[in-house]
């Protein structure tokens, strides 16, 4: 018998992180190894189906072994080996959409002449690092404002905000069958597939307000909370994902007309240094 496991000490790592833990490799007899090694593999990959064809191309993003163990005499028992290493600073995070995907891999090998190498592979999660602080335009900006034929909608402005809802106002003209108002957020995916541009886009957030007689023609404001840091767009070779607002005007047999409106994700405010309010005053001292 002959087994490996790896764990790393945490679950979930940001770009230029470093991630650290163990190998273990256990016998019930001796045997001699080459040498245990690390394989470190990321990828994207974008695909579609063309007709009965399937189309599809894979983008490396990393690929590096890390040699833990120069090799030698194994005794039956278990033994351990500590590995670090530093994932680079710009990688993009995992991802799965409907047309691409993101992953990354880091796999245990023991390595053995005559003999298969025993062998053990884990997911490495890496998130997306925090988007920049976008600064609140001075002065305030107008509301951003767009219409269709039974439907008006605006926004205060379109940056999401962390620990802050997002303030949407719609105006419903009379009509027949309305049912309600609802408010999606989407998170849009771009990928690029041999030259072919696709694009496709999952509900994240949604929130219906029904509307009754005593609604139409007149500004009604709702609020959509949601925990944004959970959904941060991100740009890479092959993927590309941003935020859109979608307001839907929800109509009994007969198509939804709908309003969208392209979204920013802000991240924290800076914390100011308290050193910058210290004013030095001379005591005469």
């Amino acid at each position: 018998m002959r087994e490996v496991t790896i764990s790393t000490e945490k679950d979930l790592f940001l770009p230029g992180d470093l991630v650290s833990g163990h190998v273990l490799v256990r016998t019930d007899k001796g045997f001699t190894c080459n040498r245990i090694v690390l394989k470190l593999r990321g990828k994207q990959y974008t695909h579609y189906q063309a007709g009965k064809a399937h189309v599809s191309e894979t983008h490396e993003i990393l690929s590096k072994d890390i040699p833990i163990c120069d090799g030698g005499q194994f005794y039956s028992g278990d033994e351990r080996f500590e590995f670090e290493f530093r994932l680079p600073e710009k990688i993009p995070p995992v991802h799965t959409g409907l047309h691409g995907m993101i992953d990354y891999t880091v796999q245990a090998v023991v390595e053995i002449d005559r003999a298969l190498d025993p062998k053990s592979k884990i997911e490495l999660i890496v998130k997306s690092p925090h988007p920049n602080y976008i600064p609140e335009p001075i002065p305030e900006p107008m509301p951003i404002r767009k219409e269709t034929e039974y439907l008006q909608a605006e926004i205060p402005t379109n940056i999401l905000r962390p620990k802050k809802g997002f303030v949407v106002r719609f105006l419903v003209l009379e009509r027949s069958r309305v049912k309600g108002i609802r408010l999606d957020i989407l998170r849009k995916e771009d990928v690029i597939c041999r030259s072919r541009k696709l694009d496709s886009k999952i509900v994240i957030s949604e929130k219906h307000i029904p509307i009754t007689n005593n609604d139409f023609e007149r500004w009604i404001e709702e609020t959509i909370h949601h925990d944004w840091s959970t959904v941060i767009p991100f740009e890479s070779k092959l993927i590309n994902t941003s935020l859109v607002l979608k307001v839907v005007l929800e109509v009994g047999l007969s198509i939804d007309p709908f309003i969208e409106f392209p979204l920013r994700l802000s991240g924290e405010k800076p914390k100011e240094d308290p050193s910058d309010d210290f004013t030095d005053i001379d005591l005469g001292w």
